[in-house]
């Protein structure tokens, strides 16, 4: 009788704990969205060269899972179905063609069978819809046509294509890389390390002048074409890339700094059962949401689209 009150009243904490945790992601949350201008500078500043290059951009989606809005946007009352996408981002540069973010491979169910049932069942959910090997077939590419993958940061779902391109070399800020030697590489049994394998890897550091309001950056071909970015706090070194271009609109790829464009419209975290599971330095993640909505509200005319916004990864390639 004892052990069954005992489980009847652990029963009842825990489905206390999860309405408590329910309604807290209901609860619109306070930012000080103070002057960019005065604390970062004038975000007009960064120049263009007059001559940019025409560079090709397409999302290519391999997976997704469908939330409702209010698991996406603390404080959003709605039910709305939102897709939350896994993506590569194929990019045609002058220079080289390569990948930003590596997508789902066509094996990697056979890296999530031995992981926990709660990850595969929350993290690690979703629904394989094209492999980024097919992508590549589709488009005559092989892995010998990338010149390289530059990741966004190191958290398993975004380097889960990179057993698709065999030989193809990495590269990832260096801060990412020395924070997930300590960190990422033992979570999850150890899956990010595993699904990079050996691909040889190379460090940027994203170490130069201040740009477009952000505290430093890394121009990758040395012709202002296409800008790395701090946007850390979901991870160490979270890069995002900004596309300066000729044939089209400038596009600002956030990685995972948020999921969706309302994480940084109003600007709100995901829930908190989710926030608190995929952040690693709150506060900074949070000084990054601002930093964003301040861009956003200085540039109406750029897209910024993160790697899981499906709605904006669409509407994007539905311009193309």
């Amino acid at each position: 009788m004892k052990a069954r009150t005992l489980m009847m009243l652990g029963g009842l904490a825990l489905g206390a704990w999860g309405l408590s945790m329910a309604l807290e992601g209901l609860r619109p949350e306070h930012f000080d969205l103070t002057d960019w201008h005065n604390e970062q500078g004038d975000p007009s500043t960064a120049t263009h060269p007059a001559s940019l290059p025409e560079i090709d951009i397409s999302f290519l989606r391999c997976g997704s899972i469908t939330l409702p809005e209010l698991v996406a946007v603390r404080g959003s009352l709605s039910l709305a179905p939102r897709v939350i996408v896994h993506s590569s981002v194929l990019i045609r540069h002058p220079q080289a063609t390569f990948l930003y973010d590596t997508g789902l491979s066509s094996n990697i169910h056979d890296y999530l069978t031995h992981r926990s049932l709660f990850f595969r069942k929350t993290l690690a959910n979703f629904t394989l819809e094209q492999p980024l090997s097919e992508h590549l077939r589709q488009r005559a590419l092989k892995p010998e046509d990338i010149a390289f993958a530059l990741l966004s940061h190191l958290h398993w779902d975004h380097v889960s294509g990179v057993p698709d391109l065999p030989g193809v070399p990495l590269r990832v800020n260096r801060v990412e890389y020395e924070a997930a030697r300590y960190t990422l590489f033992a979570q999850h049994g150890g899956l990010t390390r595993q699904l990079l394998g050996n691909h040889p890897l190379t460090c940027f550091d994203c170490t130069g002048p201040t740009y477009e309001g952000f505290r430093s950056s890394y121009d990758l071909f040395g012709d202002g074409s296409i800008i790395l970015l701090p946007l850390p706090g979901h991870t160490a070194g979270n890069t995002g890339m900004l596309i300066n271009r000729a044939n089209g609109s400038r596009v600002f790829l956030l990685g995972d700094a948020v999921w969706v464009a309302e994480n940084y419209l109003t600007p709100a975290t995901m829930h908190p059962f989710i926030w608190s599971r995929v952040t690693s330095d709150d506060a900074t993640a949070r000084q990054t949401l601002i930093d964003l909505h301040n861009f956003a509200l200085a540039h109406p005319e750029i897209p910024m689209i993160a790697m899981h916004d499906g709605h904006l990864q669409e509407a994007f390639s539905k311009q193309v």
